[in-house]
């Protein structure tokens, strides 16, 4: 097999669609990750917060503790079986990982994220795989996984969703989707949600929480009508400085009327 189809094979395996929150660009790696749920991507991104939290790490340091206490709580983990449930979800993030390809050496590696999970009444500890280590130091204060570990632990439950969908669109312009591909990338294709539904349990509180989080991103969103009846979502997002301007002006998340949507050149 020549190795470029390998590499298409691993970043977009036959059958699936690698979605944008799954891909993975740092320094010349490129990637693939395997489909997380919400909460192990909070378990994921709890643990790069606390790595990068300590001022002076080690740069061959695979094992980091957490208390279990900080643990469930920004995991959000209320059950009332917390260890049963706890141990379940720890043996499937156990599974998870990740294909990369390093293009300056042309490498293709699969490696899980994490070697070995211990924990007890006390704390938790997590021990990154050897290989997965390299891309954990490279994540930069500013990139988005380590934004998502530091400020934007969500507690709704699609939330952390729909900010995968709009964050790598941000300061591009007006984006549209299908409200069939809307659903697929909230994992919500197989529901009956009527868009009405749709806007009132997901979009709208998801928005709401984001902007309660951040003062530094203004999105604007509405339907796309044909005739009367709604074929998609457009949404336009702007982060830093400009955002907080805006946020100003109108601090509370809205939904806009299709006569409010922004043309293109806006």
């Amino acid at each position: 097999m020549e190795f470029e189809k390998l590499v298409t094979a691993a970043l977009k395996p036959k059958g699936l669609i690698a979605r944008p929150n799954q891909l993975i660009r740092l320094d010349g790696i490129i990637g693939r990750r395997d489909p997380l749920t919400e909460l192990q991507r909070k378990m994921i991104t709890a643990i790069i917060s606390l790595r990068h939290k300590t001022e002076q790490f080690e740069s061959q340091r695979t094992t980091y503790k957490m208390g279990i206490d900080e643990f469930l709580n920004i995991c959000d983990i209320h059950q009332e079986d917390i260890y049963s449930y706890l141990t379940n979800e720890i043996e499937k993030v156990l599974k998870k990982g990740v294909s990369l390809y390093d293009e300056i050496n042309k490498k293709l590696t699969h490696t899980l994220w994490f070697q070995a999970i211990e924990y007890d009444d006390k704390e938790i500890t997590f021990q990154f795989a050897e290989k997965m280590l390299p891309l954990i130091i490279k994540f930069a204060p500013n990139d988005t996984e380590y934004e998502l570990a530091k400020r934007l632990q969500y507690k709704g439950k699609h939330t952390l969703a729909v900010f995968d969908i709009i964050w790598p669109w941000r300061s591009r312009g007006l984006t549209e989707l299908s409200i069939p591909e809307l659903m697929q990338q909230l994992s919500l294709e197989h529901t009956r949600y009527s868009y009405g539904q749709l806007k009132l349990r997901v979009l709208e509180p998801s928005l709401e929480e984001i902007y309660a989080w951040d003062d530094a991103i203004f999105v604007r969103f509405g339907p796309t009508f044909s005739g009367r009846r709604v074929e998609g979502v457009w949404f336009e997002v702007t982060v830093g400085e400009k955002a907080r301007k805006l946020r100003k002006k109108e601090p509370e998340f809205k939904f806009l009327l299709p006569e409010e949507k922004p043309t293109k050149a806006n």
